[in-house]
């Protein structure tokens, strides 16, 4: 989604080329002085910031804006095309605060859908999307928010963002590592995007953070997810310097003092308040900056927003996963510093809402990650200031029935229960999101997800892969869609919803997940075979019998040919029909072969081989007719269809509406350069071909399309 007005969309047309100056004799731009983009943020009831800085040059010192000040015009109104205007002022962009603008909007109406706009020099930005809070004593049915963390720029791609913004949601949580301080290649790391020099240094002085945002906001999927939704940000330790704590960096023996070090700390925390929609609460004071803060949703839901990098002590013994580290039980040890303590356990006592939510920077979760009988606990994380992490989790047994944590820093999916300082009593639980890029692509599980899932009782799910997480909050329940990617090293991946986490009110804990047994997708050639996995995930008892009917929906497109079954089968019986459009499995397990497996992990049964006989795109249906696992019981099953895509499928433009004529293969090449069906290779066809690289058909189907598609 990219709202962009009428007005925007005249100025951008007259945006081009490169300015030496940001504008002209008579003040009007000579660029697009909004490229990074707009946002909003901090919702209360009856007010919203909003956003944006001018900077037509945003690779370059000072934006390529003049040291002057540009008056800023804001609307806002009730409707996206700005007709039924609410408020409009102006305000001053200053070059000391790197021409950006924090506009304190008030006297809005609770629980209500804004669009807004700024203009400047004769060039209005897009338009943004956000969202007044509910008033306190309103009541809300539901509410849908989605949380991210850990954007490495030149590690990958900033996708996730993209379907982000498509869902136009109620609120948006950044956790932290908004920018990394690291020195970037002029190449771009896997960007492979040409930038300049100044880039290849750490990140120390203002300037230097400053082109860090100017590079990390010009994202085109980070603008429209800004654009798209109110955010609610805190800092990790990224935004300054890693694994900093209080007036401590990461190396003091062999880099700065304690007093060059709060120089580069005031330069960090004022680029961080100038690109992020803080209220002037947040501002900071030199090196100090109040992040810890309370936002109230209705009578439903309430964020406490927290900073466990400003006020925290030293790490315990030494940074790192340590076995022997008595220091981390100390009592006077704390991540929180003791104003932020007592404001959140007052806030824990004293709340009236259903579900009280902690938005943190680290996991909370106690977590063993050493294998064997050895402990080892990451003193970075709150495992390293046990006093402050039992205070907490006892503050939530007592205080609050629905405790929820929202966490990042980890780059990995970690779903766990809180438990009681006692280790006996489950208080809560805990969500901490995987990275938007950092650490690249990933993988299905961490190395170390194994022994990590077995030894720790209280952790249930792991996951690898970049993505995000999306939460939908009603009176009753909470559910958590964990929304993963198949790489970030390219532009473009899918998004799927790996597993999805349910609890329920009054009930702290998260509901054990029923055994899903699923299809993966495939994509063939018309005429060809492809095989896909049937696999099942979460058996918490293991499995020893199981009778499934597969079956494609549409048996014109595909059918199936052949199942074999896996390895860890004992007994099995196959039954295909013999026009193909459905077969039967039964397997049985006799010896216990088939493990338990946890955390989400899936257990291949079988493979099937299926036949495409027409393009088009049809699931593969799954009927459960009896499951048992080793204990002899029926436990609760879901099923999981799979996608078959058999192509080439019709390209449709994205501009237009129904369908396209199925492309045909032209010249004999087994290459369908006929994109429009007409009959001929045309300009048409390049045309649409190359607007259309990221669809489905393109996307599922590369090889039918590759002696056009290369040359991208």
């Amino acid at each position: 989604m990219r709202r962009t007005g009428a007005a925007s969309v005249a100025a951008a047309i007259g945006f081009s080329g490169q300015a030496s100056a940001a504008s002209d004799d008579t003040g009007r731009f000579k660029s697009d002085p909004y490229s990074l983009g707009v946002a909003s943020g901090d919702p209360l009831p009856d007010s919203v910031v909003l956003w944006t800085r001018l900077a037509p040059e945003p690779l370059e010192i000072g934006g390529g804006m003049a040291e002057e000040d540009v008056e800023v015009t804001w609307t806002i109104a009730t409707n996206e095309d700005l007709t039924d205007i609410v408020q409009t002022d102006t305000t001053t962009a200053k070059p000391e605060h790197a021409h950006t603008v924090h506009v304190e909007v008030f006297d809005l109406e609770p629980a209500t859908e804004y669009y807004y706009q700024f203009e400047a020099g004769g060039a209005a930005s897009p338009i943004g999307r956000t969202k007044t809070a509910p008033a306190s004593d309103q009541h809300v049915d539901e509410f849908e928010f989605a949380f991210a963390s850990c954007q490495s720029w030149p590690d990958g791609y900033y996708t996730a963002y993209q379907y982000m913004a498509q869902e136009e949601l109620d609120l948006i949580i950044h956790l932290g590592d908004y920018i990394y301080e690291y020195g970037i290649e002029t190449d771009g790391g896997i960007r492979d995007m040409e930038i300049p020099q100044e880039y290849c240094d750490e990140t120390i002085s203002l300037d230097r953070y400053r082109l860090q945002y100017g590079l990390y906001k010009s994202d085109p999927d980070l603008c429209d997810a800004h654009a798209s939704a109110p955010w609610l940000v805190t800092r990790d330790d990224h935004e300054v310097d890693n694994n900093w704590a209080g007036d401590i960096q990461e190396e003091p023996w062999d880099q700065e003092t304690v007093e060059e070090f709060l120089e580069r700390r005031a330069a960090a925390l004022q680029a961080y308040y100038e690109h992020m929609p803080f209220r002037m609460e947040q501002k900071p004071d030199g090196p100090d900056q109040k992040l810890y803060r309370n936002y109230q949703f209705g009578d439903l839901l309430e964020f406490n927003v927290l900073d466990t990098r400003h006020y925290r002590d030293d790490h315990a013994c030494e940074d790192g996963i340590l076995a022997e580290c008595p220091a981390r039980h100390d009592e006077d040890r704390t991540i929180l510093g003791d104003k932020q303590r007592e404001w959140l356990l007052e806030n824990l006592e004293t709340s009236g809402v259903t579900w009280d939510v902690l938005a943190n920077q680290l996991p909370i979760a106690r977590m063993d990650y050493t294998e064997g009988e050895e402990d080892g606990w990451r003193t970075e994380q709150w495992d390293g200031y046990t006093a402050d992490q039992d205070a907490v989790t006892e503050a939530m047994g007592e205080h609050a029935d629905n405790a929820v944590v929202v966490t990042g820093d980890v780059h990995t999916t970690w779903v766990s229960e809180l438990y009681d300082p006692n280790g006996e009593t489950v208080v809560g639980a805990e969500f901490a999101g995987t990275s938007i890029s950092s650490g690249s692509d990933g993988t299905e599980l961490r190395d170390d997800a194994d022994h990590i899932l077995a030894e720790n009782e209280n952790v249930l799910y792991n996951k690898n892969l970049r993505g995000y997480t999306q939460v939908r909050v009603t009176p009753d329940n909470w559910e958590t869609q964990c929304k993963v990617l198949d790489y970030v090293t390219e532009p473009g991946s899918p998004i799927w919803t790996d597993a999805t986490f349910t609890i329920e009110a009054d009930k702290p804990g998260i509901q054990p997940q029923p055994v899903t047994l699923g299809v993966d997708a495939a994509a063939l050639q018309n005429g060809e075979t492809d095989e896909l996995e049937l696999g099942a995930r979460w058996l918490p008892s293991g499995l020893s019998g199981l009778t499934a009917t597969v079956k494609p929906a549409n048996t014109d497109i595909t059918t199936i040919e052949a199942i074999e079954v896996a390895e860890c089968v004992e007994l099995s019986e196959i039954d295909i029909a013999d026009d193909g459009t459905a077969a039967t499995v039964r397997v049985a397990d006799l010896e216990d072969e088939i493990i338990v497996r946890s955390g989400g992990e899936t257990q291949t049964l079988a493979t099937i081989e299926v036949a495409g006989k027409s393009a088009g795109a049809t699931e593969i249906e799954i009927e459960i007719d009896q499951l048992d696992d080793e204990d002899g019981d029926t436990p609760e099953t879901n099923t999981s269809p799979g996608i078959v895509n058999v192509g080439p499928l019709a390209i449709v433009p994205s501009d237009s509406e129904g369908s396209s004529p199925l492309p045909s293969n032209h010249d004999a090449d087994d290459r369908y350069e006929d994109i429009n069906g007409n009959g001929q290779l045309d300009y048409d066809d390049a045309v649409t071909l190359f607007e259309e690289f990221e669809s489905d058909p393109v996307r599922t189907h590369p090889d039918a399309y590759t002696s056009i598609r290369t040359i991208d």
